[in-house]
């Protein structure tokens, strides 16, 4: 018994033993072997200019004082002249009769749609796959936070589930039905003709339902003109009821004031891309105009003639203006080193040993850099891809001393 137990203290005593030694020896790696590397990988970067500014577009607002009005129109969409903005109406009732009118007719388009499908297999099988594009497309809207499409998207993905609904369940013959509801159309139609009114779009152009009281005080005739101390100190004018406004042509604006030291890096007429908080994605602009100094303080204009939809809700933005795009590979600005014929690179680790690559520097970031591979003077094609610096290779970061062959832990 006294055997049994002085042997379990032996082995636990002899596995600790080893236990102390393996990290005694990952210690004594550390301090003697100092060199860290970090992977490379590609990355790209801006060097951009934060904004705080107005977008500006030439744009009339739609007045209108009656109290029930239904819009016909949706944000961004393009109308002609003399299409019709909103319907007006006299009563509750009628505006209630618009509504069950409105009801029926996509009623009666599901059922068109169901009989088609019971005659046609093919119809039927691409519900299922109309459903599915449906959701995801409300789902991208939502995701972007774009609400002006959430109610359209949300009423087409109903009526596809309705129209794969009624398709799917059959209910023998639809003729009666359909007929039925034709009848209560053409009733319908008829009675409201005589209790509403149409509000038409005075000219053709992009429609929006935003009036905010902005557009007869920050017009682009307007921009050229003024001083940095002249827009900070405009102000919107109260705003009446509206259905909205109408944005002639597809040029915008945005205007802000900038420091005179950031103006210096910004180049009347060239083109730039603009990160608006509002919008979903970058926006080409190009530098229309930079007042004269004021205060150390000027007026930067940029216009567009591209994705005028995207903005017609917006108006107060924060945004960035990229000035300059960058991509390379990433690397810590402590792993640039000097060779040993004075090029600037950086020492990998390959294999057991590490050897300088050449780079040509990019981009300058708070503690990384961006690079790209340098010229490279070799006999062998071989030589040539060994010393080029590629996305993956282990950049020595901390080392005592390095040199092109050093054998390394």
């Amino acid at each position: 018994m006294k055997s049994s137990s002085l042997t379990t203290k032996l082995i636990t005593a002899a596995f600790s033993l080893a236990v102390l030694v393996y990290f005694f020896f990952q210690m004594w790696n550390y301090f003697t072997a100092p060199e860290t590397t970090v992977a490379v990988y590609a990355y790209s970067a801006e060097r951009a200019l934060a904004l705080s500014g107005f977008v500006v577009r030439d744009e009339s607002v739609v007045d209108c004082s009656d109290p029930l009005v239904e819009l016909t129109r949706t944000e961004g969409e393009r109308v002609s002249k003399g299409a019709s903005l909103a319907v007006v109406y006299g009563s509750a009732q009628s505006l209630a009769d618009a509504q069950e009118l409105a009801a029926l007719r996509t009623q009666l388009e599901q059922l068109q749609y169901a009989r088609q499908a019971a005659r046609d297999a093919e119809t039927a099988l691409r519900l299922d796959s109309e459903v599915e594009s449906d959701i995801i497309t409300l789902r991208a809207s939502l995701a972007a936070g774009n609400y002006a499409a959430l109610d359209s998207d949300a009423a087409a993905l109903k009526n596809t589930v309705l129209r794969r609904e009624y398709a799917y369940r059959g209910g023998g013959d639809l003729s009666g039905r359909i007929e039925a509801l034709e009848e209560q159309i053409k009733t319908l139609s008829g009675s409201l003709g005589s209790v509403s009114r149409r509000i038409a779009a005075p000219y053709s152009g992009t429609y929006s339902a935003v009036a905010d009281g902005w557009e007869n005080v920050l017009s682009p005739h307007m921009l050229s003109t003024l001083t940095p101390a002249q827009f900070e100190a405009l102000v919107p004018e109260p705003v009446s009821s509206t259905v909205g406004k109408l944005v002639r042509g597809d040029r915008w604006y945005y205007a802000a004031v900038i420091d005179d030291a950031d103006a210096g890096s910004i180049n009347v007429s060239r083109s730039y891309s603009l990160l608006i908080s509002g919008a979903d994605a970058p926006l080409p602009v190009t530098v229309s105009s930079l007042s004269e100094s004021q205060n150390g303080r000027r007026l930067l204009v940029l216009t567009s003639e591209s994705y005028l939809a995207s903005v017609t809700m917006l108006r107060a933005q924060n945004a960035e203006l990229v000035l300059e795009s960058y991509t390379g590979l990433r690397i810590p600005k402590n792993a640039l080193r000097i060779g040993e014929d004075g090029a600037t690179g950086v020492y990998c680790r390959i294999g057991r040993q590490c050897w300088f690559k050449p780079v040509e520097l990019l981009y300058q970031g708070e503690d990384y850099c961006l690079v790209r591979p340098g010229e490279i003077h070799a006999a062998r094609d071989n030589d040539l891809v060994f010393y080029t610096l590629r996305a993956g290779d282990e950049a020595i970061v901390t080392a005592n001393e390095l040199y092109n062959g050093k054998v390394i832990n």
